[in-house]
Formats: structure tokens, C-alpha cells, sequence
């Protein structure tokens, strides 16, 4: 029956939330611009929760979940960045900042 519901929530569209995985490093985060690719939602490996970028505490510890976004930067490399809330959408603008923020390149 679980496989069944995940099944028709692919179908529909719906992103089924993936399994724990690791915060995105802070030694991986680099500053630019660029556009959003995904927005995942995906729930932190337990052992390894540590405060998101944007400011943001991932907190899916709280069952909350933590929004994962995939961002093409300008010189063609991907980044990734954890926020507790889904204000970003595909194919928006986006500026990673050297502090690990997201911010809207308006």
C-alpha cells in the first residue's frame, strides 16, 4: 500500500521526501550567482544536523522539513544549500553569499 501512495504521488508530481542525508558542508559552500535548478524537500541525517545556510536552522529534527535547492552557478559548477523554508523556485536568481545565505538576485 506504501509503495502504492508513493507510486501515485510521483505520478502526480509530488516529490516524496528522500531518505536522511547529510548537511550540505560549509567547506562546499562557495559565493555567486545563480539559478535554481530543484527544490527537494529531504530530511537531515540525524548525527550530522548543523545549522542550514540562509540563516535558517535545518530542522528536521523538529519533523519539520528542510528544503534542499540545487543552484547552477554562473561559471557552470552546481551548489547546494539547506533552508527550513521553500521560498525559492525553479528557474529563480539567486546570489549564494560568502556567509552561506540565499538571497534573491532581483
Amino acid at each position: 500500500m506504501l509503495a502504492l501512495s508513493a507510486a501515485s504521488a510521483l505520478a502526480a508530481g509530488d516529490e516524496v521526501p528522500e531518505r536522511a542525508v547529510a548537511p550540505v558542508k560549509t567547506a562546499d559552500m562557495r559565493p555567486g550567482y545563480g539559478v535554481v535548478e530543484r527544490v527537494s524537500e529531504v530530511r537531515l541525517a540525524p548525527a550530522e544536523r548543523s545549522a542550514a545556510a540562509g540563516g535558517s536552522s535545518a530542522r528536521s529534527e523538529d519533523g519539520l522539513p528542510v528544503y534542499r535547492i540545487r543552484v547552477r552557478m554562473a561559471d557552470g559548477s552546481l551548489q547546494f544549500r539547506d533552508l527550513d523554508k521553500p521560498e525559492f523556485e525553479v528557474g529563480d536568481n539567486v546570489l549564494l553569499t560568502n556567509a552561506g545565505e540565499v538571497l534573491p538576485d532581483n
